[in-house]
């Protein structure tokens, strides 16, 4: 009886096993093993490669080289590769399904078109009919139709798109034209400031045509997502591009920056071709009389549905280049730095601009094109460029302190809304982020009295709120240890206030933002710290911000201290502050963008965060601050949270 109970028992076992084998087969989209699946997609990544390498050599000694086919070619060859990838990646976790080999067909299918019409080398030949073969293998794997002969699906000639390739297609293709962008201007100005046209009237209208064809850019890409994009769109785009094109013949730059105008225009043939766009690089547009019946005047309110959400953009930024604990706390500065005001309200009278928010009050300034140098709150010298756009518009240019510098645009539409474009740099990174929001007019003139920029500051019991007035000099102790040995980056510190006395007892909390050995600038260790918050007595917690003016350690021993310029040490001649210049004020009015954060409207700039200050020990080793240094501060906050609130 017991035999037989065990036989029964294992018959029960195998039939339960082979049940789920079953049951997975059948939920399975292929139908071979997941070993041969895996096989031959590794071998088709292998393949894809080869024939990458093998086609790029044969186009270089054919009569297509430096063509638009070749651009196209090589554009179907990486949008074939994505496809690959992403059905790999699906594979591995299980996801994969006939339409996401549906899509590496089609893909494939631009490639096979093209190599049917141009006959290049016998090895170019046997590449492909090699990863042919095995696109046919992975087809039959996942029970997929195929013909070669019909060149792509009908998601590739939908009669409803006005571009011939799919959205992904297009998508891709749109960012890749703004991450090169940003990579063409970098260079240009890198080459310009080494240029006999570097402070030059010339200079500023390249800059401009830059500025032109990227809102444009930014233009189609929000008609793309909305689905509304149209050939006309991508003209007026290449319209743009065709100014920068005429600058870049006339003027012989360095070979990077040519190099990443071609990569770019490259981009723009293709997007040209994307939408059956006839365009002839040597033909420049005559000006378009409708921007003269666009204008900035007037009182707008944000459209929150048409612009960017801020948390979405920052965090795709953030997470692609930092980790830990890094990556919060740079991403909670952008986000105060980059949201945008409820309110704006632009005055213009010519080349004079008024402009003023909810954040912070009216700042005039004239749009000349000319370069104005400021000295801004950590004494580095900054320079302002401020010109109107040949869209009615007007940008803004601040650049200098890395930490701190941004671009901003100003630019009316043909419906009567206002597109601003802000852009900043990432912490300790060559990239930028950038953030769109659309604002609605709702008045034609500046109504200054709905701004209300007073209420930012109103509410002294939120966090999110400063309380020590503006220029408050502060003495700390530090209830923690600083070293360069040990500090890492985000390593959180704490200083008791003893002076004055009404916030003795207050506790100011900060992090490390960098901590570097001697040796890594000038031979000398170097600290960075970035405050945060007070706790007052009461136990109530606000923002601060400050200016390390000056150190001594525990021991008695003077620390140097360097504000990036703006408390200086004994090699370097002190410069006197200009508070409420132009490139703070216009940062506060949009944003706080150059320093502070969300509501803060911040009349001074401090750093990359809400404060900071950078501590020098000369002729040492490391910095080691103990437990019991003082600290000299100068506390910044909005210039309307005045001593006498």
């Amino acid at each position: 009886m017991n035999y037989n109970l065990r036989n029964l028992f294992a018959l029960t076992l195998i039939m339960l096993a082979v049940a789920a084998a079953n049951t997975a087969a059948q939920t399975r989209a292929y139908t071979a093993s997941d070993s041969q699946v895996q096989t031959l997609l590794n071998r088709i990544e292998s393949q894809t490669d080869t024939f990458r390498r093998n086609i790029a050599e044969a186009l270089d000694r054919s009569s297509l080289n430096n063509t638009n086919s070749e651009d196209m070619l090589m554009n179907y060859i990486t949008e074939f590769e994505n496809s690959t990838d992403a059905l790999k990646q699906r594979f591995e976790a299980r996801r994969s399904v006939d339409n996401d080999v549906q899509d590496v067909l089609n893909r494939a299918a631009n490639i096979n078109q093209f190599m049917a019409n141009n006959r290049l080398t016998n090895k170019v030949q046997t590449n492909w009919t090699a990863l042919r073969n095995d696109i046919n293998t992975l087809a039959r794997y996942y029970n997929v139709s195929w013909n070669w002969n019909s060149t792509v699906n009908n998601d590739y000639n939908s009669n409803t798109r006005p571009y011939r390739v799919t959205d992904a297609s297009v998508k891709t293709l749109l960012s890749r034209i703004e991450t090169n962008t940003d990579k063409y201007r970098r260079s240009l100005e890198r080459a310009l400031d080494r240029s006999r046209l570097n402070n030059t009237n010339t200079e500023d209208n390249i800059a401009q045509f830059i500025s032109d064809f990227e809102n444009q850019t930014d233009e189609l890409k929000r008609k793309f997502d909305s689905r509304s994009s149209v050939g006309t769109d991508v003209s007026d785009l290449l319209s743009r591009a065709s100014y920068i094109e005429r600058f870049m013949r006339n003027n012989r730059l360095n070979t990077a920056a040519q190099r990443d105008w071609q990569t770019l225009r490259n981009d723009l043939n293709t997007l040209a071709n994307y939408y059956s766009v006839s365009w002839n690089w040597n033909t420049l547009p005559t000006n378009n009389n409708q921007n003269s019946r666009m204008d900035l005047n007037g009182t707008y309110r944000l459209n929150a549905s048409l612009s960017d959400n801020v948390s979405t953009v920052v965090g795709n930024s953030v997470n692609r280049y930092y980790s830990g604990n890094q990556r919060d706390r740079v991403r909670q500065n952008l986000e105060r730095r980059l949201t945008p005001p409820n309110m704006l309200a632009i005055e213009r009278s010519g080349q004079q601009f008024t402009i003023g928010s909810d954040l912070s009050q009216q700042i005039s300034f004239a749009a000349d094109g000319i370069s104005r140098t400021e000295t801004n709150e950590n004494g580095r010298n900054v320079k302002i460029t401020t010109n109107t756009t040949s869209d009615n518009g007007v940008m803004i240019n601040y650049e200098g302190d890395r930490m701190n510098d941004f671009y901003v645009s100003f630019m009316p539409m043909s419906n009567g809304q206002m597109k601003v474009m802000r852009r900043v740099y990432l912490e300790n990174r060559n990239e930028t982020v950038t953030v769109t929001s659309v604002y609605d007019k709702i008045s034609p003139t500046a109504q200054w009295s709905q701004m209300n920029y007073d209420n930012n500051v109103g509410n002294n019991n939120s966090y999110d709120q400063f309380v020590i007035p503006n220029n408050t000099q502060l003495t700390a102790v530090l209830e923690n240890i600083i070293s360069t040995k040990v500090s890492q980056d985000g390593d959180r510190f704490r200083m008791r206030v003893t002076s004055p006395s009404q916030y003795d007892g207050a506790i100011i909390e900060g992090r490390v933002t960098k901590a570097e050995r001697s040796g890594r600038v000038s031979g000398r260790a170097n600290v960075s710290l970035e405050f945060d918050t007070i706790r007052l007595r009461t136990g109530q917690t606000y923002r601060f911000a400050g200016i390390v003016d000056g150190v001594k350690n525990a021991n008695g021993e003077n620390v140097t201290v360097n504000n990036e310029g703006s408390v200086r040490d004994n090699n370097q001649t002190s410069k006197t502050v200009k508070r409420g210049a132009i490139g703070a004020g216009i940062g506060a009015i949009i944003g706080a963008i150059a320093g502070g954060g969300k509501g803060a409207a911040i009349g001074a700039v401090i750093g990359g965060g809400a404060g900071a200050g950078t501590v020098l020990i000369q002729g040492k080793d490391d910095v080691e601050l103990d437990s019991g240094s003082e600290f000299r501060i100068t506390a910044t906050a909005p210039n309307n949270l005045s001593s006498n609130r």
